[in-house]
C-alpha cells in the first residue's frame, strides 16, 4: 500500500480542519520523492500544499491546504520518521528501556538512536553509529540543536558504558558536528563506578573546550528499576556523593561563567534533592535549556507558589474534597502548595504521595508513575470529587499512562475525575474552574 500512514492529527491544526484522521494515508504532490520526516517538514513550510488522501480502501481525494507560512500541517506519522527508524545498536549498562517489565505496549521497548527525532523532539542520541552521509546531511540542512548522550569523554569508559566499541566513534562525530557549528545540548548520566568524581569534572571540562556550539550539559543520576539486571557496581548515588557533585559542579560553573558568560553545566533536580541542597535561583538556569531532562522543574514550581495565593479562590461555593498526587521526590514541594490551600474555605485538600510499585521504590519521580500505581496508591482513601495529577504522567499530552492504562479507564476505576496540571498556577486555574469560584485576593 502506498502513501504514508497518519498516526495522529493535532486538534485545531490545518490537517484537522481539512478532516484528516488517524489511519488515513497521505501522498504529497509537487515533489519527486516521498522522503523522510525532515523532507516532509521542509515541504510543509509552504503556504499552499497539494496532496492526496485515502481513507481505508476508499478512493484517493485531492486536497489543497492553505495555511500560514511555516505553520505545521498538524499530522503525526507512523512511524514518526516516515522512513524506517534508526534503531539503537548500543547495549548500555543502564538502558532504562531494557529495565522495563514485560507486558507493556510495544512502543515502550523501541530504542531509537535517530538524529531526526533528536532535532524534532529533543530525543537524546549517542552518535555512535552516525554515518558520514547522515553527518553531512545534518550540516547541510543545519539540523540544530541536537541532543547528545555523552556520559564520558574517555573513549574506554564510554565504550564500557555503552558496551559498544563504536562508542569511540561517537566522540569523533560530536567534535566534527560542533566544529561545523551544529549546536549541541549534551547529557551525562552519572554511573557510580564509572564516571563520578574527577572523571565527571574532566568530562565536563572536555565538553566545554569543544567550543561555543556545545551549548549546555545536563548531569543526571542513573535510573534503576526493580526489573533490570545492571552490574553490581552500578547503583544510585548516595547523599554524600550528591553533595560532592553539587560542590564540584558549582565550582566549575563559576569559572565557565567568567570564561564564556554561561554556567554551561547544570544539575538535575534529583541531585539537589539527594544532596539535601537548596535549588538554585531562576537566573542560575539561564532560560532552562535542559528542562525536559529534569533540570530546573523544582525552581519553576517554587517560583509559582507566591502567585498562587492571589490566584486561588477565597472560598469554594460548596463543600469540596480534592486530592493532589505526587511522587516521593516532589512531595516536599507539594506540601508547600498544600499549606496555601488551607486558606480556601469549604475546601478539603488531601495529598497522596504515591510509591512507584511498577518500576520499583528506587524510582521516585512523578513522571514515571503509572496508572496502576495511582490506582493502588488511592484505593484506601477517599479521593473526593477530583484528583489532580502531574501532566508529565501522561504520554506527550495524550491520554495514556506508561503502563497503557488510559485516563478514562482510570477515572472509571477510581470513580472520580482526573485533572492533569503543569504546575501550581495551572492547578489554581483548574481549581477555580472546578468550583466556579471568582478570583480572590484583589
Amino acid at each position: 500500500m502506498g502513501g504514508v500512514l497518519i498516526g495522529g492529527v493535532i486538534p485545531g491544526s490545518p490537517a484537522a480542519r481539512a478532516g484528516f484522521k488517524a489511519g488515513d494515508r497521505l501522498w504529497r504532490l509537487g515533489c519527486q520523492a516521498e522522503g523522510d520526516i525532515i523532507d516532509y517538514r521542509i515541504w510543509e513550510a509552504d503556504e499552499q500544499l497539494t496532496l492526496l488522501v485515502q481513507t481505508g480502501n476508499g478512493p484517493l481525494r485531492r486536497r489543497v491546504i492553505r495555511k500560514a507560512h511555516n505553520e505545521p500541517l498538524g499530522v503525526q506519522f507512523d512511524p514518526p520518521t516516515i522512513t524506517p527508524l534508526l534503531r539503537c545498536r548500543n547495549r548500555c549498562l543502564f538502558c532504562f528501556i531494557d529495565q522495563n517489565p514485560s507486558g507493556l505496549r510495544s512502543s515502550l521497548y523501541l530504542k531509537d538512536d535517530d538524529y531526526r527525532l533528536s532535532f524534532l523532539h529533543g530525543n537524546y542520541i549517542t552518535l555512535n553509529h552516525l554515518t558520514a552521509r547522515e553527518r553531512e546531511r545534518i550540516i547541510k540542512l543545519q539540523l540544530s540543536p541536537l541532543y547528545v548522550s555523552v556520559h564520558s569523554t574517555d573513549p574506554d569508559i564510554r565504550s564500557r558504558l555503552y558496551r559498544n566499541r563504536q562508542a569511540r566513534r561517537g566522540l569523533d562525530n560530536l567534535k566534527f558536528l560542533v566544529g561545523a557549528g551544529i549546536k549541541i545540548h549534551a547529557q551525562v548520566v552519572l554511573c557510580p563506578g564509572y564516571n563520578l568524581g574527577e572523571e565527571l569534572l574532566r568530562t565536563v571540562k572536555d565538553l566545554e573546550n569543544m567550543g561555543e556550539a556545545l551549548l549546555s550539559v545536563a548531569v543526571v543520576p542513573v535510573g534503576l528499576t526493580a526489573h533490570g539486571r545492571p552490574p553490581a557496581i552500578l547503583r544510585r548515588i548516595t547523599p554524600a556523593e550528591a553533595a560532592e557533585i553539587v560542590e564540584g559542579i558549582h565550582r566549575l560553573q563559576s569559572g565557565f561563567l567568567k570564561k564564556r558568560g554561561s554556567r554551561f553545566v547544570f544539575l538535575s533536580d534529583e541531585i539537589y534533592y539527594r544532596a539535601g541542597a537548596p535549588y538554585p535561583e531562576r537566573e542560575h538556569y539561564e532560560g532552562f535549556p535542559q528542562l525536559e531532562n529534569g533540570v530546573g522543574m523544582a525552581r519553576l514550581f517554587l517560583d509559582e507558589l507566591p502567585a498562587v495565593e492571589s490566584s486561588l479562590p477565597e472560598a469554594s461555593p460548596r463543600p469540596l474534597k480534592i486530592t493532589l498526587v505526587t511522587g516521593i521526590e516532589a512531595a516536599h514541594l507539594l506540601k508547600q502548595l498544600m499549606r496555601r490551600l488551607t486558606a480556601v474555605r469549604q475546601l478539603e485538600a488531601g495529598l497522596a504521595i504515591i510509591e512507584n510499585r511498577f518500576f520499583g521504590k528506587s524510582v521516585t519521580v512523578a513522571g514515571l508513575l503509572t496508572g496502576e500505581d495511582l490506582e493502588k496508591g488511592l484505593q484506601d482513601q477517599t479521593a473526593g470529587e477530583a484528583v489532580f495529577i502531574p501532566q508529565e504522567m501522561l504520554r506527550e499530552g495524550g491520554d495514556l499512562f506508561l503502563d497503557g492504562l488510559t485516563w478514562g479507564e482510570l477515572e472509571q476505576r477510581l470513580h472520580t475525575s482526573l485533572i492533569p496540571v503543569r504546575g501550581p498556577l495551572h492547578f489554581a486555574r483548574e481549581l477555580k474552574r472546578l468550583t466556579g469560584a471568582v478570583e480572590g485576593g484583589n
